[in-house]
């Protein structure tokens, strides 16, 4: 799943700041995004009552996280480096047997957005003053 955020403020702290200086300051709060997104898809759900399939904890411990960075962009990525994650936790690709137990990678983003572009732009408004 590959995801977009509109992030207020911007043009105006590369214009005051210039874009290599005003990407610092958005390494913070993309630092704080992907490790707040990589957490929440690392959770799991609470195991199914009788089940005797024993948990590994693989899929939890396989969540990664990843900034790009140069003068003129930034680019947090997440993701997992096991073939089975997306049948777990993805929105397109969860098996019915995940569904409604397992979060998806789109669940994740929708309860931290608004978290995440609060934090965006609480950086932004802090390096403009």
């Amino acid at each position: 799943m590959s995801v977009s955020i509109q992030i207020k403020g911007i043009d105006e702290l590369i214009r005051k700041l210039g874009k290599a200086e005003g990407m610092k300051h958005l390494r913070a709060p993309m630092q704080r995004a992907v490790y707040r997104l990589q957490a929440r898809m690392a959770q799991y759900p609470a195991q199914r009552p009788n089940s005797s399939y024993r948990r590994t904890g693989t899929l939890g411990r396989k969540w990664t996280s990843k900034i790009e960075q140069s003068s003129t962009s930034i680019t947090g990525r997440v993701g997992n480096n096991t073939e089975y994650a997306p049948l777990v936790q993805s929105y397109r690709f969860q098996a019915r047997i995940h569904r409604g137990l397992w979060q998806t990678d789109r669940y994740v983003m929708d309860t931290e957005h608004r978290t995440i572009v609060r934090d965006f732009e609480n950086a932004i408004s802090e390096a403009l003053r």
